[in-house]
């Protein structure tokens, strides 16, 4: 069996004001940091799914966090190392890693390539020192165009950098100019552009609501509109909601998310779904611990218990709403063929094409119909993915 794999790493340096994703901060003075024990358990795991679902083959890996750099050059060396023995076949269609400008060094690129990774996916976020310090963003501005400059000189596979629209501070002319300097960076492929979303709990949220920062949801609107027209004008083709890339780079591992197919989720915080007779997503323990304490001296005969994994069934309606959403996320959209070899039911009655609300959505010219490959696709254009919301919402 081919399957594609996640592996999250929860480490980072230090959280930033709108991060609301699983991480903790690293220090190594209290013990709270990546080690070998983690890098073991989560191979333990791993090899647990490879002998329940006979897989031979990863068909992708996406390494992320947190931040999957801090494990440091050995450590990587060693995940990724392992990743690829678990398995009979050790070629993958792409294996990514995430990694944060301020860990990039010569060693720990060295190590990836070495390892067999292909694909490197950092955050920037902004080149706009107001901007970073507004969020409290841990790497300074020269230290992120350095590390393009370095990943330039050394890194000669594929190379995804991620930018957020609408930080406190940014002005249109700070967020037009940053893009001047990437576009000088030619190995850049792929380009996430992500609009600022206030989670909830985060320090920005609470930031925000009380007045202490003056914030704008129309201003991040405009600008994100702005980054895409740039990208656009730049060669960078918009396939997805939030990200770009030159032709023939788009992110494969993203792509088994957005088409809703089997994967299988490694690490504290992971999250996997498999697809099939039973149909499965589980969630992962996000105490660190208690994640280490089973893992690490995993007796295959053993129950996973519910502090370590929670398992929850995907009743068929509800993967059927699932794969519309993540579908319509995707320029190319949805397609008819596919609904049905997979649902045994019309998409166009399900979606209302005749005289329901994509018919209604075609009317406003926010959606589109077209062949391809024989096949009927369904898809909203560039305005009607920015109602994308709206039209998933009315769906329910």
């Amino acid at each position: 069996m081919e399957i594609s794999l996640y592996v999250h790493v929860p480490f980072c340096r230090q959280k930033c004001d709108y991060c609301d994703f699983f991480s903790i901060p690293s220090n190594r003075a209290s013990c709270v940091c990546p080690d070998e024990k983690y890098v073991r358990s989560v191979l333990n795991e791993i090899r647990f799914y490879v002998k329940k679902y006979s897989v031979s083959r990863w068909k992708t890996v996406y390494i992320g966090g947190g931040t999957p750099s801090q494990l440091g050059a050995k450590l990587l060396f060693e995940l990724v190392s392992g990743i690829k023995s678990a398995v009979s076949d050790k070629t993958a269609d792409e294996f990514t890693v995430e990694m944060n400008p301020e860990d990039l060094a010569e060693d720990i690129l060295d190590s990836a390539q070495k390892a067999g990774v292909d694909r490197i996916s950092t955050g920037i976020q902004a080149l706009d020192q107001k901007a970073l310090d507004s969020v409290n963003r841990h790497c300074p501005l020269q230290t992120a165009i350095s590390s393009l400059e370095l990943l330039q000189k050394k890194w000669k596979k594929k190379l995804s950098v991620d930018f957020i629209a609408g930080l406190p501070g940014q002005t249109y002319s700070s967020f037009k100019k940053q893009f001047e300097t990437v576009f000088n960076f030619k190995n850049i492929d792929h380009i996430s552009l992500y609009s600022l979303t206030l989670e909830e709990n985060t320090p920005l949220y609470k930031k925000i609501e009380s007045g202490k920062i003056k914030w704008s949801q129309q201003k991040t609107d405009r600008m994100w509109i702005l980054g895409r027209k740039i990208l656009k004008e730049n060669g960078f083709i918009q396939y997805e909601v939030s990200n770009f890339a030159r032709t023939g780079a788009e992110s494969l591992h993203n792509k088994v998310y957005w088409h809703l197919e089997n994967y299988i989720g490694c690490g504290s915080g992971a999250c996997g779904s498999v697809y099939g007779e039973v149909s499965e997503r589980w969630t992962n323990t996000c105490s660190i611990k208690n994640y280490e304490n089973f893992w690490l001296d995993f007796n295959p005969e053993s129950e996973i218990p519910e502090s370590v994994r929670q398992v929850e069934k995907i009743d068929l309606q509800t993967q059927e709403f699932e794969w519309i959403m993540m579908g319509f996320r995707l320029l190319e959209g949805v397609c008819s063929e596919e609904f049905k070899k997979r649902f045994g039911k019309s998409l166009e009655e399900r979606i209302g094409v005749k005289d329901g609300l994509f018919f209604e959505w075609s009317k406003k010219h926010l959606a589109r119909s077209y062949k391809k490959d024989g096949k009927t696709f369904y898809a909203l254009n560039e305005r009607g993915l920015m109602l994308l919301n709206l039209f998933l919402e009315s769906l329910l």
